[in-house]
């Protein structure tokens, strides 16, 4: 009786075992299998030139077509001049910054302030050091336009299109002027992008 009892015992044993080993084998398997996969599909995609990852979907999906692009733009042209009717006429004043008078830092500091909901410094040396420098002819809707008008003397104004920039100038107060206009063109200093429209 005890001799049974112990074979018994021993093909337990060995019955627990070969039921470990085989569920180990078949995990490791799967695992291989699944990586083969993965790697083979990952390959055929960047074949494809697709991707498997998710961030990079994120990223297109924020892309513009052209058509938003130019509703975007148009909206934006819109605030603008929303904010600029409602200070066009104001007389010039140096150091002014309300609707009795105006300067051309402090016009184009409030305008950016109602229009992009960012604060710039008050003074033309003070935001000119904001964004980067871009050339003349790659000029867009917001970028702001610098000019030496004098030996310390600087101006500044906000691009619209086409040539047209607004401003604050000592001669027109709060007006709408030109690029190609001899005065503007002789002083020009440079145009800085603060904001990607």
């Amino acid at each position: 009786m005890l001799y049974i009892f112990r074979i018994i015992i021993v093909l337990s044993a060995f019955l627990s075992w070969y039921a470990t080993a085989s569920t180990t084998r078949t995990t490791a398997h799967v695992t291989v299998h699944h990586a083969r996969i993965h790697r083979h599909y990952l390959h055929k995609s960047k074949r494809q030139g697709h991707t498997l990852h998710y961030k990079h979907h994120v990223r297109k999906s924020h892309h513009l077509t052209k058509a938003q692009e130019r509703r975007h733009v148009r909206l934006v042209k819109r605030k603008i001049f929303h904010a600029y009717y409602g200070w066009k006429g104001t007389p010039y004043h140096f150091g002014g910054s309300s609707h009795r008078g105006i300067d051309c830092s402090a016009f184009v500091m409030k305008m950016y302030r109602q229009v992009f909901h960012r604060y710039l410094p008050r003074t033309t040396l003070g935001q000119v050091k904001l964004g980067r420098r871009v050339r003349k002819d790659q000029a867009k809707l917001g970028d702001l336009v610098f000019f030496k008008t004098g030996r310390n003397e600087r101006h500044v104004g906000i691009y619209l299109s086409n040539g047209d920039f607004m401003n604050s100038a000592s001669s027109r107060g709060v007006s709408i002027s030109n690029l190609h206009h001899t005065f503007w063109k002789r002083h020009f200093w440079q145009i800085r992008r603060l904001v990607a429209i």
